[in-house]
């Protein structure tokens, strides 16, 4: 492993292939939208893909640098959403890819340090991401029936997230698939991982 040593171009088409992967896994996750009373566990269902991804990213690119780049696509998309949701969201998940990338700084043959780095990342989800739901929960209900979605629906996001003790279930469901998605990683790319001396 060269973990000081600089980005090179196949690192950058790796990492963004990765990040459209990334992408894919919070489409999937967004299964959870199907009901008012799921919704709110949208962020801990992606974030357990997100977990598996973190730590092939790591293994494939273990250089300061690829977990910003993993961010890339997934910001776009919450940039052009064009709501503050998703605004912020892109902020915060720059912020904690950034955040991430200190708890590796050149340890990144570590996977406990892997582990907590992807969990710190997931926070934008459970804790950014959801803070306006939990914070301004009837600015995000209008603003969601403003923008179609079902009445029935928006009644249930809005006694779900109306009862604010919840937002602790959702950090830590949120760290708990985490966990779980960088221990599904490890066990995809275990041969890699063995062989950059990570475990």
């Amino acid at each position: 492993m060269e973990p000081n040593t600089k980005m090179q171009g196949k690192d950058y088409i790796t990492c963004g292939i990765l990040s459209l992967m990334n992408m894919v896994g919070m489409i999937l996750s967004s299964v959870m939208n199907i009901s008012g009373y799921t919704t709110i566990l949208y962020g801990a269902a992606a974030s357990f893909f997100v977990g598996i991804l973190f730590v092939i990213v790591c293994c494939k690119v273990p250089k300061f640098g690829a977990i910003l780049v993993f961010t890339i696509v997934p910001c776009i998309y919450f940039f052009t959403s064009g709501l503050i949701e998703g605004i912020t969201g892109a902020v915060g998940a720059l912020l904690l890819a950034f955040a991430a990338e200190l708890i590796l700084k050149n340890k990144r043959d570590s996977m406990k340090r892997i582990t907590a780095a992807a969990i710190v990342y997931t926070l934008y989800m459970s804790v950014i991401g959801s803070a306006e739901s939990f914070l301004f929960t009837d600015y995000y209900c209008d603003a969601a029936l403003a923008h179609g979605i079902n009445e029935t629906v928006v009644s249930q996001m809005r006694d779900m997230y109306s009862v604010k003790p919840l937002w602790l279930v959702v950090i830590v469901s949120t760290a708990l698939l985490t966990f779980a998605g960088t221990y599904v990683g490890k066990l995809i790319m275990r041969k890699h991982l063995k062989k950059a001396g990570i475990i």
